[in-house]
């Protein structure tokens, strides 16, 4: 007994500077962690950008999200505490909410529609709001599911050799696919979505379409693809003033802005195009209080659009902008629309055909503005409250 109560004071004594080591550690790291925190949503009045910190997967990196607090007559801290709670749920819910193959158990997303073909699926108010405007989308991108995969992998290549692969313009058996797989897409007596009024939603699929999806390993039907950010931004500027938060700006890095403040406050966006293999700012667009503002453009700012664009080493581009018709992506000018009045997704779905058709001209919108550079001037429809600027 002697003997072990010695073994267990040596062994205190020796490892009793490495637990108070780890201790100590600990504390550190608990008190940097509670600067952090505190640091994070230490506010003042003014603009600020709001970070999510949600731990699970979710779309903020697509996003940048600014808020003026100190208007709402609460203390900066604590609108800022209570907006990044609202956007951290709602940037993981609508990254699963719109997600087109990965199933998530506590939403029916567009994967359940893609996983249960011709089986009523009862969806949620945001998503059967956004598939009713895309069915009002002439050239019907919701079902081009499997040809964005295609492009998906195209954009994914580091080398001409590796893109051409899955390129239908430099690959012919590949366009010959692409092809056949467009004929079932484009015809909604194989392929349509039926919603109810009771909010349910179905994806009715041909038992052709089936036999053939099944055959060339076609699993995702429909995707909003890279559309969908443009009705993300509208969902979480829209929660965000449901809950009491208008004074906000909701910008998905790849094109669209959706700004809900009500107030006099002037806003800048600056309008680029490429000049000389370089981008370029052209002009500025200013605005106050609410605006929306949706970009198509067949270049990128940086990196973090990769994946919607490939630049062959000849210079030819292969852009996110697919046509129903051919499979064959579209490569216009760079151009911005922008009203007060309208939501990015209308304006997206308004002037996609004119933009995909090269037919910019033609567009005409009430209380729509226009800037269109096609690489060597611009034209400029105003719209009430924009006023356009060349630098």
């Amino acid at each position: 007994m002697e003997n072990t109560q010695q073994k267990t004071a040596v062994s205190v004594r020796k490892y009793l500077p490495r637990i108070l080591a780890i201790a100590l550690l600990i504390a550190v790291a608990a008190s940097a962690f509670a600067f952090g925190v505190g640091k994070l949503f230490s506010a003042e009045s003014g603009y600020r950008t709001v970070e999510c910190t949600a731990s699970e997967t979710n779309c903020a990196a697509d996003f940048i999200f600014t808020y003026q607090l100190g208007l709402s007559g609460r203390s900066p801290t604590a609108e800022l505490r209570a907006i990044t709670d609202l956007y951290n749920e709602k940037a993981v819910y609508y990254y699963r909410l719109f997600h087109a193959s990965e199933p998530f158990a506590d939403v029916m997303n567009v994967a359940a529609l893609n996983a249960a073909p011709n089986t009523p699926v009862e969806i949620p108010a945001p998503l059967f709001s956004a598939l009713k405007k895309m069915g009002e989308d002439a050239g019907r991108n919701l079902f081009l599911g499997p040809i964005f995969a295609y492009y998906e992998t195209l954009f994914a290549s580091s080398f001409d050799e590796d893109a051409a692969d899955w390129d239908p313009a430099e690959n012919p058996s590949l366009k010959a696919e692409y092809q056949k797989t467009l004929a079932f897409a484009a015809d909604d007596r194989h392929i349509r979505l039926d919603l109810a009024k009771n909010g349910t939603a179905q994806l009715v699929v041909s038992d052709e379409y089936l036999a053939y999806a099944k055959e060339v390993g076609i699993v995702t039907f429909i995707d909003f693809y890279w559309l969908k950010n443009a009705f993300i931004a509208d969902c979480i500027a829209e929660d965000m003033c449901a809950a009491g938060f208008y004074n906000g700006a909701v910008s998905a890095r790849d094109g669209y802005i959706r700004n809900t403040a009500p107030g006099d406050g002037s806003y800048t966006y600056d309008f680029l195009d490429e000049r000389g293999g370089k981008l370029t700012a052209l002009g500025k667009l200013t605005y106050s209080g609410k605006a929306s503002i949706c970009s198509l453009r067949p270049f990128i700012l940086d990196d973090t659009e990769r994946q919607f664009l490939y630049i062959y080493g000849n210079g030819r581009r292969v852009t996110r902008y697919i046509s129903g018709t051919d499979g064959l992506s579209r490569t216009g000018g760079a151009l911005t629309v922008y009203s007060a009045d309208r939501s990015c997704a209308d304006l997206l779905l308004s002037v996609l055909p004119y933009y995909m058709e090269d037919r910019i001209s033609e567009y005409e919108q009430e209380g729509v503005g226009v800037l269109y550079s096609n690489g060597e001037t611009v034209t400029y429809t105003p719209a009430d409250g924009f006023l356009y600027t060349e630098n």
